[in-house]
């Protein structure tokens, strides 16, 4: 049976950065003429402009991991001459991590523009954020008395677990490699011819 082929969000990134990046062009009249019998050269030198242009974008999540892990804990109690008892708690939890970079973290000192070549020294890719719903946890077993301070615990216990899984699949080296590739795109879009990154 054939699967039907889905659009990734790295591609409707890349999308939305182009059609974005058109919309600048057209804005500043930065794209040359249509007129087959004269042309225009595009000619791109203002960096601020560009650095607001491209910090209007804010964040870029260019890597999601989603991930399932079930974490426990255990409480024993000691009481004089009856046997040790546990309580226990075992949730499941379901999330996804977005890493990507914070355009708005770009500075005038971070591009440099020269004819038609940009180089650009990008802000540090990092996890963007985790997101967990209350939806997304299960209890799996309950035994004993837990407080709404222990679950919270419990919770957070698994929001660190899903974030360590996504850094040991190299989530932020996938997302630095996209991240770049989102933003030659729409360098190139802009009307760079040669994009390079620090």
């Amino acid at each position: 049976m054939r699967r039907s082929r889905e659009i990734s969000p790295g591609c409707w990134v890349t999308i939305i950065l182009i059609l974005i990046g058109i919309l600048i062009l057209k804005k500043m009249d930065w794209l040359p003429s249509w007129n087959i019998f004269s042309s225009k050269p595009v000619t791109i030198d203002d960096t601020p402009i560009l650095i607001k242009d491209i910090r209007s974008l804010g964040q870029v999540i260019t890597a999601t991991f989603y991930d399932e892990v079930v974490v426990d804990s255990t409480i024993k109690h000691h009481f004089p001459q009856l046997p040790v008892t546990d309580d226990q708690l075992v949730i499941i939890a379901r999330g996804r991590v977005l890493a990507g970079i914070d355009l708005k973290l770009l500075t005038d000192k971070n591009v440099k523009v020269s004819k038609d070549t940009v180089w650009m020294q990008l802000p540090p890719t990092t996890i963007l954020d985790v997101i967990i719903n209350p939806a997304d946890y299960e209890t799996f077993e309950e035994k004993g008395n837990w407080n709404q301070e222990a679950v919270t615990a419990v919770k957070i216990k698994a929001r660190a677990k899903i974030t360590a899984d996504a850094f040991n699949k190299n989530i932020i080296d996938k997302a630095d490699t996209k991240a770049k590739a989102v933003l030659e795109d729409f360098l190139h879009a802009a009307g760079f011819k040669v994009v390079l990154f620090n």
